[in-house]
C-alpha cells in the first residue's frame, strides 16, 4: 500500500516538473477575529453650508518684467493690477545699458472759467436784420430748375390721354374728317397723303382719298364704306387722342357698339348737305340711333360737327346751320344731353379741312366759337 501512494507520488512529481508538494502539510483553515466590533454603516454627512466668496486679495506689489534687447536683460514693473495701485517704472536694456522711464502722467483738465452773464435778449436783437430776410425772400422767388424739367417730361411722356368716336350716318364724312385731322396733325406725312390721292384717281375715287387714312382694308377703300372700327392716333401739346372711326352703316352696328364702349368724347358728323341731313335724320336713319347708343354707352360729352359747309348748295349759310341745330337739339334734351353743357356744335368742312384745326375766316364770320 506504501508502495503504491510512493509511486503515484513520483508519478506526480514527474508530471509537474520542479514542483514539489508537502503530502504531510495541514489543510488551511481561515480564521475569524471574533473580538472586532461589528461594521455599523453611518449616513452620509449634510453638504457644508456655501461660504462666502472670498473677497479679492489686497493689491499686491507687482511683478517685475524682463525685457532684453541685444544681450542683457533688465527688468521692469508689470501692469498694474488694480486702478489703486501706484504708478510703476519700465526699464528696458539696449546694447547693454539699462534705461528706466516712469510712464507718462496724467494730463489733470486745465479749469474752466466761468462763463460771463447772458445779457437778456433785447428787442433789437431778436429782429432780423432787413438784408437777412430779404435774402430768404430772394432764394424762394428763383425758379426751381428741377421743378420744371419735371413738369416738361411729364407733360411729353404722360399728357392726359382722350378717346374720341366718330358717328353719324354712312357718307356723312366721318372718316374723311378723321383723315384729315390725322394730316393736319402731322400723324400722316404729306407724301402718303400724295400717294393716297394717287392712288383713289386711279381707282375712280379721287374725294376719297382723305379716308383711306383710316380705311386701310382693300376691301373698305372699293366700297366706299367703313366696315370696322378704325383707330388712329394724334396728340397735341397737352392731350393725346385716339381716333375710333365707327361704321355708319346699319349692318355694322355692333362695331360701332364696340367703339362706343371705349370712348370719352362722341363727335356726331352731320352732313349739311340738302338732302343729306335730312335722310340721315329721319326714322331709319343712323344719326338718331348712333346719338342714342352713345350716351347708353355712358359718354357725356357730345360734340356736333356739321360737316360740308362748303357744299354748293349751303355755302357756308348760316340759316342752313341754324335749321341743323333747332331740329338736333329737341331731340339731343330728348335722349339725356343737356344742350348747354354736354353738347358743342361747329361748323366744319372735312374735305378742306376749313373750321377744324383753324377758324374759317370771312367765309363763316357769323360763328364766334362754341
Amino acid at each position: 500500500m506504501a508502495d503504491d501512494q510512493g509511486k503515484s507520488m513520483d508519478n506526480v512529481v514527474k508530471k509537474t516538473g520542479d514542483m514539489s508538494l508537502n503530502a504531510g502539510a495541514k489543510a488551511f483553515v481561515p480564521k475569524f477575529n471574533v473580538k472586532a466590533p461589528a461594521f455599523v454603516p453611518r449616513p452620509a454627512a449634510a453638504p457644508a453650508a456655501p461660504t462666502a466668496a472670498a473677497a479679492p486679495a489686497a493689491a499686491t506689489a507687482p511683478k517685475p518684467m524682463s525685457i532684453s534687447i541685444g544681450g542683457s536683460a533688465s527688468t521692469s514693473a508689470a501692469p498694474a493690477a488694480s486702478a489703486a495701485a501706484a504708478p510703476k517704472t519700465m526699464s528696458i536694456s539696449i546694447g547693454g545699458s539699462s534705461v528706466s522711464q516712469p510712464p507718462p502722467a496724467a494730463e489733470e483738465p486745465a479749469p474752466v472759467a466761468p462763463s460771463a452773464p447772458v445779457a437778456p435778449a433785447t428787442e433789437s436783437a431778436a429782429a432780423p436784420s432787413a438784408e437777412s430776410a430779404a435774402a430768404p425772400a430772394a432764394d424762394d422767388s428763383q425758379p426751381d430748375d428741377t421743378a420744371a424739367e419735371e413738369e416738361m417730361l411729364l407733360d411729353e411722356h404722360f399728357k392726359e390721354h382722350m378717346n374720341v368716336i366718330f358717328i353719324g350716318h354712312v357718307d356723312a364724312g366721318k372718316s374723311t374728317l378723321g383723315g384729315n385731322i390725322l394730316y393736319l396733325t402731322d400723324m400722316v406725312d404729306k407724301r402718303t397723303m400724295e400717294k393716297y390721292e394717287r392712288e383713289a384717281k386711279e381707282a375712280g375715287r379721287e374725294s376719297w382719298y382723305l379716308s383711306w387714312a383710316l380705311d386701310t382694308n382693300q376691301e373698305e377703300r372699293a366700297k366706299g364704306k367703313t366696315v370696322e372700327c378704325g383707330r388712329a392716333f394724334f396728340e397735341t401739346s397737352k392731350r393725346r387722342y385716339t381716333i375710333l372711326d365707327a361704321p355708319g352703316h346699319k349692318n355694322y352696328v355692333p362695331s360701332m357698339v364696340g367703339g362706343a364702349a371705349q370712348a370719352d368724347v362722341a363727335v356726331l358728323v352731320i352732313s349739311a348737305r340738302k338732302g343729306e341731313f335730312e335722310t340721315g335724320f329721319e326714322r331709319g336713319g343712323q344719326t338718331r340711333e348712333h346719338a342714342v347708343l352713345v350716351k347708353t354707352a355712358g359718354v357725356r360729352t357730345l360734340i356736333v360737327a356739321i360737316n360740308k359747309m362748303d357744299d354748293p348748295t349751303v355755302g357756308w349759310d348760316k340759316s342752313r346751320y341754324d335749321e341743323v341745330i333747332a331740329k338736333l337739339t329737341p331731340f339731343l334734351k330728348k335722349t339725356g344731353y343737356n344742350p348747354k353743357t354736354d353738347v358743342i356744335f361747329i361748323p366744319l368742312s372735312g374735305f378742306t379741312g376749313a373750321g377744324v384745326k383753324d377758324r374759317v375766316g370771312n367765309a363763316c364770320s357769323w360763328y364766334q366759337g362754341a
